[in-house]
Parts: C-alpha cells; structure tokens; sequence
C-alpha cells in the first residue's frame, strides 16, 4: 500500500476490529433503547469508571475498567463515531500488522492505561466522581501505533489531506496543553484527555517494546528512547569526522611549516587526539 497518498478505498475489515465494532455500537444501542427505565441510571453510567465505582461489588467494580472502554453517552453520538471510524480506518491497518490477538491487547491495555491516567488527573483536579466513559483512551493507543507504522500515510482529516504523524502530534498536543491546565485550576473542560494521553502513551511503547512480540519474534524490542541513542551516535560519527579532518589540517601545517607554527591551542588539540586514540 502507498502510504503516500491519502486514502480513499475503503479497507478490508479484520476480525478484532469487526469484533470490537460490533460490541460497541451494540452497547451504545443498548443504551439509548434502555434510557434510564431498567436500571435507574443510564448504562453508559454504570459502565463508566470512577473512584468509588471501582470499590463496589467486593472488587468487582474495577471490571469497569474494561467495559468504560465499550460504553459511550447517548447523548454525543459524535464521540462513538468519530472513535469508531478511528478503530476501523486505523485499526484495520494496525491489526494486519499485529493481528487478532495483538489488536485486542492493544485496544484493552491501551484503554486500560488510559483509565489509569485519567483516575491520577482527577485524583489531582478534585473530580474523583466524573465518570470515565468510551473507546477513546484505547482508539489513541491504536493511532499512535499506526503512527509510528506509517508516520507519511497521508488521510484526509475533516477536508483536508494531512500526513499522520501531524494530526496525532496536533491531537496529542491538544490534549496535553488542555491536561496541564486541568492540573493548574485554569479551566475543566469535561474530556477526559488525561485518558487520551495514557493510550497515546501505550501506543507508542506498544510499537517501541512490544512490536517483536505482536508479530511472533519475541521481546525483541528496539530501546524505548531509541531515537535518542541514534542521535548521540550520529552526533558522535560527525565529531569524529570533524576531529579527523582538522587532525589532517594540523599535520599538513606541521609537514609545511614546522611544530614552531602550532598556536598552543592546537598543541592541546594534538595532544587530546593523541591521548584519545591510544584508549
């Protein structure tokens, strides 16, 4: 595939992705048919996460740590389909890398760790009782993992044609800036980008540590700063080459001029070079 042109075909759908679509939207139906009537609160609610919510039941509320992740309100239906049109133009991509059970273990650790953020945040901010509720959390983990996949894939966002990687650093960006003035008392803005910035998170250690594992090579794993360890290496490579060549320039001066010609300062060069070679 050209991940160079925006996409316009549809994909094929994969299991998990079909899978994971199907419990949501059929949660979310459930939800709006239901209402408050059978259960006094609506469903999406009682799914959601919250501080006490995962104290109740002997334990058995932190299972909502998973189902929050598959609930989603009635009344936004724009936050069920934009995250489910995420899942399946991404997660499509993603899962044929990853496959089944990658893609799960994706989409539930992602979310996850999403709700662990998001339970820190309000823990900080005093808003220990807003409940948590949908797929956003696990649907960043899968966009920063296609990210990463194809960083030039370019899409077409709202009307406008954009490489991946700059939308997910804008949508990231987004949720940071608004997350920092959260924890500062500035404004609450009623997201939960806290859950937003913990999948993002788990998207890129998921492709980082984790990617040797999903296509059944083991924990091989490239180091999570990875890019920072190519860069002292580049940044060594080119001192090394700047060394040499103004080493090269010294002993011509010395083969032209004589040792007297040297200035002090690169006498001292000469000498650390020689010193550094000799290790």
């Amino acid at each position: 595939m050209d991940y160079g042109r925006p996409q316009f075909l549809l994909p094929a759908m994969t299991p998990a992705v079909k899978q994971l679509l199907l419990i949501n939207v059929a949660v979310f139906a459930l939800t709006v048919v239901l209402g408050h009537w059978a259960f006094g609160s609506s469903l999406d609610l009682l799914l959601g996460v919250t501080w006490s919510g995962l104290f109740e039941g002997w334990g058995l509320g932190l299972v909502r740590l998973v189902t929050y992740q598959f609930a989603h309100s009635y009344d936004d239906p724009l936050h069920i389909l934009f995250n489910m049109l995420l899942l399946y133009f991404l997660g499509t991509m993603v899962e044929q890398e990853v496959g089944r059970r990658g893609m799960f273990h994706l989409y539930l650790v992602g979310g996850l760790l999403g709700a662990i953020v998001h339970l820190a945040l309000s823990a900080i901010t005093g808003m220990l009782e807003v409940p948590l509720i949908g797929a956003s959390g696990a649907c960043y983990a899968i966009m920063v993992y296609a990210a990463f996949m194809a960083p030039r894939m370019r899409i077409i966002f709202i009307v406008f044609p954009i490489e991946l990687r700059w939308l997910v650093l804008f949508l990231v960006g987004i949720g940071l800036f608004w997350t920092l003035r959260e924890v500062r008392g500035e404004v609450m803005t009623g997201v939960a980008h806290g859950a937003h910035l913990g999948g993002a998170a788990y998207g890129a250690l998921a492709f980082r540590q984790l990617r040797g594992f999903y296509l059944g090579l083991g924990y091989r794993r490239e180091p999570l700063f990875g890019w920072f360890h190519r860069w002292r290496q580049e940044r060594r490579r080119v001192q090394r080459q700047d060394r040499d060549r103004r080493l090269d320039q010294l002993l011509a001066k010395v083969k032209r001029e004589g040792p007297g010609s040297l200035t002090g300062a690169e006498r001292r060069f000469l000498e650390r070079t020689s010193r550094e070679m000799r290790k």
